[in-house]
């Protein structure tokens, strides 16, 4: 890959992170602020705010801040470089991943605890930083499926076509008459 579409993708996800920490930031101060007393019926879920100090899903509850800040960082760090690297494609899934982690650790450093407020019922209440890294993560692994399944795709085309003594259909074609 050349330098500009690299770096292309390193900015595509650099602005995909910095919007998901925006909304992120920006939601769990509304939550903070407005959501305080009774929780709010949505129907599918409720608004309810609630401050996790362990990891994912409150694992780890009780962990020093530290250590827990550590952990996300060099995570976090991992992602960065990934990205960069462009190992990590595509680069708004891989942004929203990046955005997630920097979002739940920017509100993590404040008072050791990260602000939750959705609530499903059936599952642990969680933010839109949690939200960005799902669904980041199940893009990531969609894309990483696709082009698994093309490449294998691609290589059956390319060994039936050598079968039958074909030049593979990715081959350039001669003009006509240099023969």
């Amino acid at each position: 890959m050349s330098a500009w579409p690299r770096s292309r993708s390193v900015a595509t996800a650099g602005v995909t992170a910095a919007v998901a920490v925006l909304v992120d930031v920006v939601t769990k101060w509304l939550a903070d602020t407005r959501l305080p007393g009774a929780p709010v019926d949505l129907g599918i879920g409720r608004l309810q705010l609630s401050y996790n100090t362990g990891v994912a899903f409150s694992l780890g509850d009780g962990l020093p801040t530290w250590a827990v800040l550590a952990l996300a960082g060099v995570i976090t760090s991992g992602v960065l470089v990934a990205i960069v690297a462009g190992w990590l494609r595509p680069p708004v899934p891989a942004g929203l991943v990046l955005g997630g982690a920097m979002a739940n650790i920017v509100d993590r450093a404040g008072d050791g605890a990260v602000t939750d407020f959705l609530w499903l019922g059936w599952f642990p209440t969680f933010n839109l930083a949690d939200t960005a890294i799902t669904l980041g993560v199940l893009a990531l692994l969609w894309a990483s499926w696709r082009t698994e399944n093309r490449s294998v795709a691609g290589h059956a085309t390319e060994q039936e076509s050598a079968d039958q003594g074909r030049p593979p259909r990715t081959a350039p074609r001669e003009p006509h008459g240099t023969s």
